[in-house]
C-alpha cells in the first residue's frame, strides 16, 4: 500500500485508492438506510408488539416457576407497559392463541434461561436494553467480518463489505421485530472470528449462546466445527448447553410445574396447524417465509409432497456439501460456512430475518472477487433481492389492491414472483456448493502438475 502524504485528499487519507469518495458515499448511504430502517424504526414502534415480548414473558414465568409455554400464564404475566390486545383473552379462552398468533413461542428452555436476566427489568427497560444489545453486537459483528476478510479499514473492499452488510434488509427487519435470530447470527459470526484467533473457550461460549437462543441458526455452526474436529470447542459448547437446560429444568422441577405437554403442543401447532408457520393460503403473511415450501406449494398443491420435496432438495445439497467438504485438501472456511448456512435456510421453517446469515456469503464474495470472480459475482447478484423485503412488499401491494386479482392467485405468480427470494437462495446454495467443488478440482490439478 502506498505511503500517505500530507497532500493526500481527506477521502483518500481515510480509505485510499481512486474509489475512496465513492466508497465513502456508499457507506454513508448504507449507514443512513440501516439507521432509518433499523434502530430508528424500532424506537418509533417501541410501544407496539414485537417478537421479544413473548420470550420475555416466558422467561419471567420460568423464573417464577410457572409454565412458560402456557397461554394462560402468558396472559397472567402480560406486562402493563406492553400493548394490550382485545384478542388476547378471547383467544386464550378459546385455545386458539398459539395457532393464530404464534405465541407463547416454542423456544427451547435454554433460550428462556438466557433471556431471564432481561425479565428482571420492567418491559420498557428490557425492550430498550435488547435493542441496544442488538445494535452493539451488530457493530462487533462488522468488526469481526472485516477481520475475517483480512482487509485493512483503508481498503475499498472493507468499505464495500461493511456497506453491503448495513444494506441487507433482513438485519433491518430483525432489529425492528426484536427477534432473537439477529443476536444468534451476530454471536455466530463473532464466534468464527474468535475461533480463527484460537480462542476456543470464547468460541464455545458464543456458539452455545447462539444455539441456546435459536437452534435452527446455531446448530449448523456447531456441526461445522464438529466436522472440523474442533473437539474442545464442541465439547465446551455442548456442556454449556446441557448446563443451561438443567438450570431451566431444575427450576420447573422445584416448582413441580407441568410444562412438557404445552411445549410439545406449541411446537406441533407451529409446524403443522399454526398460521404463522404455514406455507399455504391459510397464512396471509406466508411470503415472509424463505424456506422452500413456500415456493414449491403453489406448484405441488399438496402439503406432504411439498415438505418431502423440500427435504429431499435440502438433503441433496447437504450431501453434496459434505462430499466437497471431506474431499477438500485445503481450507476455505468462509466458503464452507457460507454454503452450509444458506442450505440450512431451505428445508425447514425460516422467516425473512433469518436471511441475516447471508452476511457470510457476502463476506466470501467480496474476499474472493479476484481469485474466483465469476462465482463471487454471481453470488453477489443472487443476494441483491435481499436488499429489500421483497415478499412482504409484494404482499402489502396485493392487500392494497395494487396487484390485479387475475395475477394474485395464479400458481406461477405465487411460486416464482411472490416467493422469488426462495429461488434466489436455492440458486445461491447451488453456486456456493459448486464453487467448493471447483476449488477442490483446481487444487488437485495444480498438485498433479507440480
Amino acid at each position: 500500500m502506498r505511503a500517505i502524504s500530507g497532500a493526500t485528499r481527506p477521502t483518500e487519507r481515510i480509505f485510499g485508492g481512486r474509489w475512496s469518495a465513492l466508497c465513502l458515499l456508499l457507506i454513508c448511504l448504507a449507514a443512513a438506510e440501516f439507521i432509518l430502517r433499523g434502530p430508528l424504526r424500532a424506537v418509533q414502534t417501541a410501544t407496539q408488539f414485537n417478537d421479544f415480548l413473548s420470550p420475555y414473558i416466558q422467561a419471567k414465568a420460568l423464573v417464577r416457576g410457572m409454565d412458560p409455554y402456557s397461554p394462560q400464564v402468558l396472559l397472567q404475566l402480560w406486562p402493563p407497559q406492553a400493548p394490550h390486545f382485545l384478542f388476547l383473552p378471547k383467544e386464550v379462552a378459546s385455545g386458539t392463541l398459539v395457532a393464530n398468533r404464534g405465541f407463547p413461542t416454542a423456544y427451547p428452555i435454554t433460550a428462556l434461561v438466557l433471556v431471564a436476566p432481561f425479565s428482571a427489568l420492567p418491559w420498557n427497560l428490557a425492550s430498550a436494553l435488547w435493542l441496544v444489545t442488538n445494535v452493539a453486537l451488530f457493530a462487533c459483528m462488522l468488526y469481526a467480518l472485516v477481520e475475517l476478510a483480512g482487509f485493512s479499514y483503508r481498503e475499498p473492499s472493507a468499505i464495500l463489505l461493511i456497506a453491503g452488510t448495513l444494506a441487507l434488509a433482513p438485519f433491518h427487519t430483525g432489529i425492528v421485530t426484536a427477534n432473537v435470530t439477529l443476536v444468534a447470527v451476530e454471536l455466530s459470526v463473532i464466534a468464527i472470528w474468535a475461533a480463527r484467533r484460537g480462542n476456543e473457550i470464547a468460541t464455545a461460549v458464543l456458539l452455545a449462546t447462539a444455539v441456546g437462543l435459536k437452534p435452527q441458526i446455531g446448530l449448523c455452526f456447531l456441526l461445522y466445527y464438529l466436522l472440523r474436529r474442533r473437539w474442545r470447542i464442541c465439547g465446551i459448547a455442548l456442556a454449556l448447553l446441557l448446563g443451561l437446560t438443567l438450570v431451566g429444568l431444575l427450576r420447573l422441577e422445584v416448582g413441580h410445574t407441568p410444562w412438557l405437554a404445552n411445549y410439545i403442543s406449541d411446537n406441533r401447532i407451529l409446524l403443522e396447524t399454526g398460521v404463522l408457520g404455514n406455507f399455504t393460503a391459510i397464512n396471509p403473511v406466508r411470503f415472509g417465509l424463505i424456506n422452500l415450501q413456500v415456493a414449491l406449494y403453489p406448484l405441488l398443491r399438496n402439503i406432504a409432497l411439498t415438505n418431502g420435496a423440500a427435504r429431499v432438495i435440502g438433503a441433496i445439497l447437504l450431501g453434496t456439501w459434505l462430499v466437497n467438504f471431506t474431499r477438500r485438501t485445503h481450507e476455505d472456511e468462509l466458503l464452507d460456512l457460507s454454503a452450509i448456512v444458506v442450505i440450512s435456510l431451505l428445508p425447514i421453517y425460516h422467516r425473512f430475518y433469518d436471511a441475516t446469515l447471508l452476511v457470510l456469503p457476502l463476506c466470501w464474495a467480496v474476499v474472493s472477487w479476484r481469485k474466483a470472480r465469476p462465482g463471487a459475482a454471481l453470488a453477489l447478484l443472487l443476494m441483491v433481492p435481499f436488499l429489500i423485503p421483497g415478499g412482504t412488499l409484494l404482499e402489502t401491494l396485493e392487500v392494497n389492491g395494487r396487484i390485479p386479482a387475475t395475477l394474485a392467485h395464479r400458481a406461477w405468480w405465487e411460486a416464482f414472483i411472490m416467493a422469488h427470494q426462495v429461488w434466489f437462495l436455492l440458486a445461491l446454495s447451488v453456486v456456493l456448493v459448486c464453487q467448493m467443488g471447483i476449488g477442490r478440482r483446481t487444487l488437485n490439478i495444480r498438485n498433479a502438475v507440480s
